[in-house]
């Protein structure tokens, strides 16, 4: 993986325009209300049947993290366009796959 360099005011700015991405999306895709959305600052979590997904911004490491009662933790880095793991995996396909929502 190789960490793409921003500055502390663009990892900020994209940081806080992802966890407002997925807020909406998965409250444009809750139809039935089943998951409770709460973005608190450089903290969203989602609490859904399968228990508390909680994503947040690290700004000393430049990563996102999240905590997932299905798959576990994870720390995503900027790689390109992707925010990946270091196995690879991308931030918008674990919570696709793991929400049933397309991003």
């Amino acid at each position: 993986m190789n960490k793409t360099n921003l500055t502390d005011v663009e990892f900020a700015k994209e940081v806080n325009e992802i966890l407002n991405l997925i807020a909406d999306k998965v409250e444009d895709h809750d139809i039935e209300g089943l998951i409770d959305v709460d973005l608190n600052g450089d903290i969203l979590t989602l609490t859904n049947d399968k228990g508390v997904f909680v994503i947040n911004k690290q700004s000393a490491a430049k990563e996102i993290w999240l905590s997932s009662p299905i798959s576990g933790p994870y720390h995503f880095a900027k790689d390109g366009k992707y925010w990946q793991s270091k196995n690879n995996a991308e931030l918008f396909n674990i919570l696709g796959s793991e929400l049933h929502i397309k991003f």
